[in-house]
């Protein structure tokens, strides 16, 4: 897959038209996905996703974030997987942060962008001057095709990065994993050893944990995946098995519906 920065796209356009969607993609959970199979399937253009280093909360709102559910590596690797050619990936700066959503709508077409598909509850722009609906309008006028795709629903409402967030920090992790599509997981860093038993590790980068007590979880150490329980204290991790890497990824999974042959990991 080729990533872009924002600036490298909209300076050297692509040669191929493109078929695009935008947004955040923090989970790449199940409405994500639905997203990228509506642009997967607008052959012969080819499938991008625009998204961000950062998340928008996070540097327009810091105090109230709570974290985020992927790294940009796991992003960027999920989405590969997903079978996407072509990312944008946005640093929201303060330059870009003052972009009205005509502006970026007609970037995106000088840029070879001729289909761009959004959820119906997307907001954009320079103050969220501009929703779906006004997309649509916009899109049209500039000659682009765009389609709004509908909301993908678990238990009653559409299945959200938020959701997904408030399901982790209360430990549904059978929740959070139905509504991404596998395990909530993370990457972890060794940070020392603990008194007593076990090996202390720190997610990377502001990776959300869940409250702090004790939980089941898989863990990938190189090419081997156990299966052991966690303690999660102040943003730290303990594990009573001994690892032989710097950086390991846990899986925080319902033991009753989850097996370890079935995990998918990023």
């Amino acid at each position: 897959m080729r990533v872009w920065t924002w600036q490298e796209f909209t300076r050297q356009p692509s040669r191929e038209g493109l078929a695009a969607t935008v947004g955040v993609f923090d989970g790449l959970h199940l409405g994500h996905q639905a997203l990228i199979e509506t642009v997967k399937r607008e052959g012969p253009l080819c499938p991008c996703v625009i998204t961000f280093q950062e998340n928008p909360k996070k540097v327009l709102h810091p105090s109230s974030y709570r974290g985020s559910l992927l790294t940009t590596g796991q992003k960027l690797s999920a989405i590969q997987a997903e079978g996407i050619e072509y990312c944008v990936l946005i640093d929201f700066s303060d330059n870009f942060a003052t972009l009205a959503g005509r502006e970026f709508l007609a970037a995106l077409y000088n840029a070879n962008v001729r289909f761009v598909a959004v959820g119906e509850n997307f907001l954009f722009g320079y103050r969220l001057d501009t929703d779906a609906a006004r997309l649509e309008v916009l899109s049209g006028e500039l000659g682009m095709r765009s389609c709004i795709v509908k909301n993908v629903m678990y238990r009653g409402h559409p299945v959200s990065s938020s959701r997904v967030r408030h399901a982790v920090l209360e430990g549904r992790f059978r929740e959070a994993s139905e509504m991404l599509g596998r395990p909530y997981q993370i990457i972890a860093r060794r940070e020392g050893t603990p008194g007593g038993h076990g090996e202390l590790f720190v997610p990377e980068d502001d990776l959300l944990l869940p409250p702090d007590g004790e939980y089941g979880v898989f863990v990938k150490d190189g090419e081997t995946v156990e299966q052991t329980e966690a303690s999660v204290v102040q943003r730290h991790i303990v594990l009573g098995l001994r690892m032989r890497s710097e950086r390991i990824r846990l899986a925080f999974v319902d033991k009753a519906t989850q097996e370890k042959e079935n995990l998918v990991w990023l």
